[in-house]
């Protein structure tokens, strides 16, 4: 029997003329598409045990300094169906750390309005009874309008899928779940226990898992369970905050929280900690979603030389108005670089953000004393795709397994600081990938390179290059993990794809920077200049369905271009 889950819930302007390089504006107005904003590219397949050649064309970069590297190729990537993937157990990707995913959705009717709180108590109820008798059946029958389940998966399920009454949650699915040698009992369906009496947030929590197929099946058929067990007059809808809601309301925002388990000891653990710290701003800048509230963004959306600029225009609403059930941009109260998980590193770290317990500490982005041995990563907002949602838990756990390697070649992780920290979580916040990137207090290369000199290349640039912007942080990110992505097989995974495409490109409508909120704008800014209700909401209903019901399918379509510095 393993223990049920119990948890809850979860300014700067005009600072581009600081950069040498000038304006971000100034800085692209050079810049072109060299694929064409249409180009349809027949892609050839690249599964495993297919030798096709995984390189295409040569593009060119060198006009374009937001670009960092040289020799741009087309890259493709695993063109197999999900079904086929999922059926191809022999080729399934292992995880370095056993990985969950809690993911938080918007239920709301054709217009966006939340169903009323006390409505939705019986309501509630009877979606999670329709959801235990749905899922019943997948797993031990079968239905047409889901998947089969894998063997594997299944022989991992220990019990029927049941319902139990949790005093937070109210009504919720549950399900009994291998993990190693024992197992965890899930609260997988059911309400998010920490959103306020007005209205109701659905929560989906995977089972922790340790393939990459494992943790994305679970993602869509939590997804799809949720659409096929909702009254026809509500929907789901994937986005970090609803773009119909006239105002911000504490607790009624949507993130994904990420968990990762099964460290070799507590100080690889806490060191991992650490370097999911150090990256913080980067993770930000990857996967905001919630840039539109009361059916607008913060300022008039720009498009230039085919980038979605918008340099006004708020990323991350969630995050900017959260900061109760998250970190601030405090220096003096962020989350501390540690060594240890024992009780005077604990006490320690609520000294720091100045929490009472760790009960009410744990509201961080990322939070190193679970209940269950795993470090909780909540900063991402939701995203619109569970490809993405895949993307990001690839990222977070390759930043884990370096920490895993540097600790085993004697090395500490560095620690940016938590000024430097800090000050740019504020401005990918603000900005996402347009942001500018800038070492804050004492921190320098010298220092950072007494623990990792490359980790001090590319956490700041060589000296003659400097990282300037988040896009350029998250190339430079990306170039200090390649050895990892490389060896646990994540580099030229599909649901890395569109991560890499945000920074390195090729999206076939837009040039990167860009993420699901640039996603967001462009169908903002689509419907203003075609003279249509920018409404955005029935958009995010649609794509919300479209993007569960196959997990390869994401918004950032196009061919994955990389530098030689990444394939190489």
């Amino acid at each position: 029997m393993g223990l049920r889950k119990k948890k809850k819930k979860d300014d700067e302007h005009n600072e581009e003329a600081a950069s040498p390089f000038g304006t971000f504006s100034q800085l692209i107005k050079g810049s072109s598409n060299p694929m064409g904003s249409s180009t349809e590219r027949k892609i050839p397949d690249f599964s495993p045990g297919n030798k096709g050649d995984r390189f295409g064309e040569y593009v060119d970069r060198s006009g374009d300094k937001l670009f960092l590297g040289s020799d741009y190729r087309e890259i493709f990537t695993d063109s197999r169906s999900w079904s086929e993937i999922l059926n191809d157990l022999k080729h399934w990707t292992p995880l370095p750390y056993t990985h969950g995913m809690e993911m938080e959705l918007i239920i709301a009717d054709d217009d966006g309005n939340y169903p009323p709180g006390d409505e939705m108590v019986y309501r509630m109820k009877e979606i999670v009874k329709d959801a235990i008798k749905i899922m019943d059946q997948i797993l031990y029958e079968g239905r047409s309008d889901f998947l089969p389940v894998p063997d594997f998966i299944r022989n991992k399920v220990l019990a029927r899928p049941w319902g139990q009454e949790d005093i937070e949650k109210g009504y919720v699915m549950d399900i009994r779940y291998q993990v190693g040698d024992s197992s965890v009992d899930i609260d997988t369906f059911g309400r998010d226990g920490n959103v306020t009496a007005i209205t109701y947030i659905l929560e989906l929590v995977t089972p922790p898992c340790e393939y990459i197929e494992e943790l994305a099946y679970w993602s869509s058929t939590l997804f799809l369970l949720a659409k096929t067990t909702l009254p026809s007059d509500l929907h789901i809808i994937a986005s970090a905050v609803n773009p119909a809601t006239k105002e911000y309301q504490r607790g009624l925002t949507q993130g994904d929280h990420h968990h990762l388990g099964s460290f070799k000891s507590e100080l690889e653990k806490i060191q991992a900690y650490c370097m999911i710290r150090n990256f913080l701003p980067h993770l930000i800048a990857l996967s905001p979603n919630s840039p539109i509230i009361n059916n607008k963004p913060t300022d008039v959306v720009k498009i230039i030389k085919n980038r979605i600029t918008a340099p006004n225009c708020v990323r991350s609403l969630r995050l900017k108005f959260n900061a109760s059930m998250l970190s601030n941009n405090d220096p003096k109260h962020f989350i501390p670089y540690l060594t240890s998980t024992n009780q005077d590193a604990q006490t320690h770290f609520l000294n720091v953000i100045a929490k009472a317990s760790l009960e009410d500490g744990r509201f961080q982005d990322v939070f190193p004393f679970t209940d269950w041995n795993t470090i909780e990563v909540r900063v991402c907002d939701a995203q619109l795709s569970i490809c993405r949602r895949i993307g990001i838990g690839l990222l977070i756990e390759t930043l884990c397994y370096k920490a895993r390697k540097l600790l085993a070649q004697g090395t500490w992780v560095p620690d940016a600081g938590s000024e430097t920290i800090a000050s740019n979580r504020k401005r990918a916040v603000e900005r996402g990938l347009i942001a500018l990137f800038r070492p804050a207090g004492n921190l320098t290369r010298e220092f950072l390179s007494q623990y990792d000199p490359e980790f001090a290349k590319q956490y700041l640039g060589p000296e003659d290059q400097p990282v300037r912007y988040m896009m350029q942080a998250c190339q430079r990110m990306f170039f200090y993990l390649k050895d990892e992505l490389k060896e646990l097989g994540f580099l030229y995974s599909p649901f890395l794809k569109p991560l890499l495409q945000s920074v390195f490109g090729n999206v076939s409508y837009a040039e990167p920077p860009i993420t699901e909120a640039e996603y967001q704008l462009s169908l903002y800014d689509y419907k203003v200049k075609n003279g249509e209700d920018p409404n955005i909401l029935y958009d995010l209903i649609y794509f919300t369905v479209q993007y569960c019901q196959d997990p390869l399918n994401n918004p950032l379509t196009g061919v994955l271009t990389l530098p030689k510095e990444m394939y190489d």
